[in-house]
């Protein structure tokens, strides 16, 4: 259970990251990229939550063997929306950091 903690730990610290991001980014980007990193951060922690009512993870080893072997597609397509919109928002502040703007 302790790894399941860290694990929602983490999601927090990925909706402080939308929230940097939307102070980082100008206003109709940083709002969209942050609302595509928090929608997706819910939807994984609600998925989360069913796979642990279900019994299905009990530790932070049965999430990750869950996404990977996609046994619960919701989850596995919540974690993936996340990874992708963590990457394009990343992308995006590295790209305006390199060009200066």
């Amino acid at each position: 259970m302790k790894g399941i903690l860290v694990f929602a730990l983490l999601l927090l610290a990925v909706c402080v990251i939308s929230l940097g991001t939307n102070a980082a980014l100008p206003s109709p980007d940083g709002a969209l990229f942050a609302i595509a990193i928090l929608l997706s951060a819910a939807f994984t922690a609600v998925s989360l939550c069913i796979e642990l009512g279900d019994g299905r993870v009990n530790d932070m080893r049965d999430v990750v063997k869950v996404i990977e072997t996609g046994q619960s597609l919701r989850l596995t397509l919540a974690a993936y929306a996340l990874g992708c919109s963590l990457a394009a928002a990343s992308t995006v502040l590295i790209y305006r950091g390199l060009m200066g703007g």
